[in-house]
């Protein structure tokens, strides 16, 4: 079945963390070292990640000056619970080193740069929406030599709110003069299909590693996958 023509779809917007950057091994390692290192008491380890991951994702998209302003906030996890604040600023420090240590060099989901080049030679418009800073994912699409097909990249700094808000999603429809009804978001986190619902688009979720299958399940997405080559199946592309 060629999901992508009964549907008309003319454009995909991908989510870039969990669907095309694979940090989840890099993730995986930093919270069982960091887990282990202050003796901190797991909820299990994939909602450690997406704990950790939260924070992770603020700290790279934010001013010094408002993590500061914000820390208590940001750091109010559970697996953190207990500990007091000045430790928890050492503690997501200490993750916040680890991570960028274990990224220098970013690696990609296997079969993203086939699926994205097969999705281009259909004439579909690509795009993505992150919650991560712009420069980063450029920098990843240029390393990649992938930027060329990619009409934007919207990340952090670019919106006023982040997902699960669907302002993203509904100024990237606006820029490609596209309609929702026309339009495909891939993500990999709740927020991301708490966004795509509110912005009235077909969410595909991709259980690659953080949030658990059957929890993105419970969201009723449009479709859900376990990785890049089902979702290549699901698209009903050779």
């Amino acid at each position: 079945m060629d999901i992508l023509k009964e549907k008309n779809i003319k454009l995909i917007i991908f989510d870039y963390d969990g669907v095309i950057y694979n940090m989840i091994e890099p993730l995986r390692h930093t919270v069982e070292e960091g887990v282990k290192k202050f003796s901190l008491k797991s909820n299990g380890i994939q909602e450690d990640m997406r704990e950790i991951f939260h924070v992770l994702e603020q700290a790279l998209t934010r001013t010094v000056a408002d993590q500061i302003l914000d820390s208590k906030e940001m750091l109010d996890i559970k697996l953190l619970e207990g500990v007091p604040h000045l430790q928890r600023l050492r503690i997501s420090a200490h993750f916040y080193g680890e991570f960028r240590a274990r990224t220098k060099e970013p690696v990609l989901f296997d079969g993203i740069v086939e699926l994205i080049k097969k999705l281009h030679k259909r004439g579909i418009k690509l795009t993505i929406l992150s919650n991560s800073a712009k420069n980063y994912i450029v920098d990843t699409m240029k390393q990649y030599e992938l930027e060329q097909y990619f009409n934007t990249i919207l990340g952090a700094a670019e919106v006023v709110e982040v997902k699960p808000n669907p302002e993203g999603l509904n100024k990237i429809l606006k820029m490609e003069n596209i309609e929702a009804k026309n339009t495909i978001f891939i993500g990999d986190m709740i927020s991301d299909l708490d966004a795509g619902k509110r912005a009235g688009i077909k969410t595909i979720a991709v259980a690659s590693g953080i949030v658990p299958y059957e929890k993105l399940a419970n969201e009723n997405p449009f479709a859900i996958v376990r990785d890049i080559f089902e979702l290549e199946k699901f698209f009903g592309i050779n």
